[in-house]
């Protein structure tokens, strides 16, 4: 690229920046302006524009936050401090970023920080949240879950916020605990007695997606045998069974076909030219007969998943989940003349004959992969709204 070019351009870039942060405080977004004028200042010391739009930008973002704080104070919204900490938030990056701007810091003489500001702020939102979990907690302890998940969500906030404050971090676990419905997985029964598998990798694999707690934080799954060890009384559980199952079903095709190459070198003889004994080709057609097999083993299963209220058996929701795995293998020989061959028939003959097949556990493993994909994203789907 021309260096003419490649200068106009980065300026064109430059100015471009610049004109954004102008934008910016044009639409009264200022601390947008505040921090892309500082971000040129940066990149660029001399940079007039940034200069004033810097300048102008941050009196200018403070007068806002602090005005727009002092009506939030004079609200009567209990939550009024988390959008004042946002800001003091504002203004206490703004100073971070333009204290790590030394030419940024030139432009501003009256820079100011807030921190002690903020932490007080800090510490009335986590009150507030406190509070109102507070005034939760006995209409969840009375088994009002919804109450006892609001609770958790403000405890949880008000140990967010300030770290350690009251014993919020106890009544978030209390409230947690108080929202949580309890789920067993029944174990699943196999449904061939005549074929060696065993749905144990399948059913570990699941319990270790659903023991992660990423489905939902109120939301606790156990196995039976967990279950029977706790005497756990659960609130739902889920069976899920096999309703179809065919594992390395096989199937053998031949495909028997000619092959012919005209024009192929054969031989040799030997003629008389001009007194001299010489050797000439001798062309002619090549044949064989390519025996082509193709093995297939067909597995598939179809399992139904049923999610039961467990005080009342009364079902919830029931999901079907198919699974299919094919395992093929190809193997042949040829009958003639090689030269006759493909370069496809030289490939496909590499192996002359057929090789064991997988054993019906890795089948049957192959099969489930695909429905353990599907279950658990439906049983997360579902319980992602408890």
């Amino acid at each position: 690229m021309n260096i003419s070019i490649r200068i106009s351009l980065l300026l064109v870039l430059f100015l471009a920046g610049c004109k954004s942060g102008k934008k910016a405080l044009e639409q009264g977004n200022y601390y947008e302006a505040v921090m892309t004028a500082v971000e040129r200042l940066r990149k660029s010391p001399n940079n007039k524009n940034a200069q004033e739009v810097l300048a102008e930008a941050y009196p200018r973002l403070v007068d806002y936050n602090l005005d727009r704080i002092r009506q939030l104070r004079n609200s009567n919204d209990p939550l009024r401090w988390e959008d004042i900490l946002t800001y003091y938030d504002q203004l206490n990056k703004a100073y971070d970023e333009i204290k790590r701007s030394p030419a940024a810091d030139q432009v501003i003489s009256g820079l100011r920080l807030f921190t002690s500001e903020y932490e007080e702020t800090r510490r009335k939102a986590a009150e507030v949240h406190y509070i109102l979990g507070d005034q939760l907690m006995p209409a969840a302890r009375r088994g009002d879950r919804a109450a006892a998940k609001e609770a958790y969500g403000h405890f949880s906030r008000a140990e967010e916020l300030s770290p350690g404050f009251k014993n919020a971090e106890n009544l978030a676990l209390e409230s947690r605990d108080l929202a949580t419905l309890y789920v067993v997985v029944n174990p699943i029964p196999m449904p061939s007695r005549h074929l060696d598998v065993s749905n144990e990798f399948f059913y570990n694999k699941l319990m270790e997606f659903l023991h992660s707690r990423r489905v939902s934080p109120f939301i606790e799954f156990y196995s039976n045998e967990e279950a029977r060890a706790i005497d756990l009384q659960p609130d739902h559980y889920i069976d899920m069974v096999f309703d179809d199952f065919v594992i390395g079903d096989a199937y053998i095709k031949e495909t028997v076909q000619k092959r012919q190459q005209d024009s192929v070198v054969v031989g040799q003889v030997e003629v008389v030219e001009d007194g001299e004994k010489v050797k000439k080709d001798v062309y002619g057609t090549v044949k064989a007969e390519v025996h082509l097999f193709e093995k297939q083993l067909n597995s598939r299963a179809l399992l139904d998943c049923r999610i039961i209220q467990a005080n009342t058996e009364t079902l919830l929701a029931q999901e079907k989940f198919s699974g299919s795995f094919t395992w093929i293998d190809y193997w042949g020989y040829y009958n003639g003349d090689e030269r006759a061959l493909t370069e496809e028939d030289e490939r496909r003959l590499r192996k002359r004959r057929e090789v064991m097949p997988p054993p019906p556990q890795d089948l049957f493993v192959e099969v489930t992969a695909g429905i353990y994909d599907q279950v658990a994203d439906y049983l997360a789907n579902f319980y992602r709204g408890f």
